[in-house]
């Protein structure tokens, strides 16, 4: 591993995309959303995302200046066109809209379709918390998941995001995918060439498997079993058939289609509790809950996203593995710029 400084990332992942002819409001969107992966632990969103955004972008599957369209269906109900845009773009887009609307509704929901990956959920959904409303967030992604009880990818790893104000302490937020574990970690364990645990995924056989490169060729499985395959199906249905888009096996795949728009959907709900005493109220849930019994081997009860946000305040960097700056120095020779190494 080597560590860089945030700033020096940043700047690179900055300047790949107004290359491409992102503008710099969106280019800073972009950034910030993987480098907010990043600094909670969760690299497989993070800026090992900056070569296959750019690529999709130089190819035309991602249009680099969209024009988004939001349209309020009904009074509490946004429909929102991403136009293929970059998904952080799009789902800001709609996020900042949804905001606005519920100032006066006190509830919206906002339905977004033709967009693409649009990484970390909890980067809308903390933002939302934090401006005192509970938030819920779920996409669709192509199809890289087994149904309960089938061996074929039949539907994304899905994930949902739940965040919720609490009063003098960060929200909670709970992100999370529908599958054991995020594709993005068997693509990441493929690249270094380690194995991968037990229960992860099948091979292309639809036998069980260790090996990263075979599970990557198979399938992640649900989480819980049926429990996260019925929880992916649901969000199907809210990010892909209500948004209008593409869903399950229609979507385009992020890796090897450079053509065909991925189409993938969202789904944003919000709550405004921010002129209500709920903030308070959740600070005291968390107390009592962390006020607890401890069971044997553990130190002290932590709230969802709380682990994360401590990684958060520590952080001084990113540390990147080797392969991930040779993508990184290998795209900035594609868009001419200088290599991340070479400034940082």
């Amino acid at each position: 591993m080597t560590k860089l400084p945030l700033d020096a990332i940043r700047d690179f992942s900055n300047r790949v995309f107004i290359a491409i002819g992102v503008s710099e409001d969106d280019t800073t969107i972009i950034t910030e959303a993987m480098i907010h992966a990043d600094l909670r632990g969760h690299g497989s969103h993070g800026i090992t995302r900056i070569p296959i955004y750019a690529q999709r972008l130089k190819a035309g599957a991602v249009k680099a200046r969209p024009h988004i369209r939001i349209e309020r269906a009904a009074p509490a109900f946004l429909r929102v066109d991403g136009d293929n845009g970059p998904g952080p773009v799009v789902t800001n887009a709609a996020l900042d809209a949804l905001l606005e609307l519920v100032r006066e509704t006190g509830v919206g929901i906002a339905a977004v379709g033709h967009s693409n990956h649009n990484g970390p959920g909890s980067f809308y959904v903390e933002r939302a918390a934090r401006e005192g409303c509970i938030a819920i967030a779920m996409t669709n992604a192509p199809p890289s998941m087994a149904v309960f009880g089938g061996r074929e990818p039949a539907l994304g790893t899905n994930p949902i995001t739940f965040g919720a104000p609490v009063a003098g302490e960060s929200p909670i937020l709970l992100d999370m995918a529908t599958s054991v574990v995020a594709r993005g970690k068997i693509v990441e364990a493929s690249k270094r060439g380690d194995p991968i645990p037990d229960g992860w995924a099948l091979d292309a056989a639809g036998k069980p498997t260790n090996d990263s490169n075979a599970a990557e060729r198979g399938v992640v499985l649900p989480m819980s079993g049926a429990k996260g395959s019925g929880l992916a199906i649901m969000v199907e249905v809210l990010a892909g058939v209500l948004s209008g888009g593409r869903f399950a096996g229609q979507l385009g795949n992020l890796y090897s289609d450079f053509e065909t728009p991925q189409d993938i959907g969202h789904f944003l709900m919000l709550i405004d509790v921010s002129g209500q005493a709920f903030a308070g109220k959740t600070g005291r849930l968390v107390a009592e809950l962390k006020s607890t019994a401890l069971a044997d081997g553990f130190d002290e009860i932590m709230m969802p996203g709380e682990v994360e946000q401590q990684r958060m305040h520590a952080a001084d960097g990113i540390d990147l593995p080797e392969n991930v700056l040779c993508d990184l120095d290998q795209i900035a020779l594609e868009v001419g710029v200088a290599p991340l190494r070479a400034v940082a």
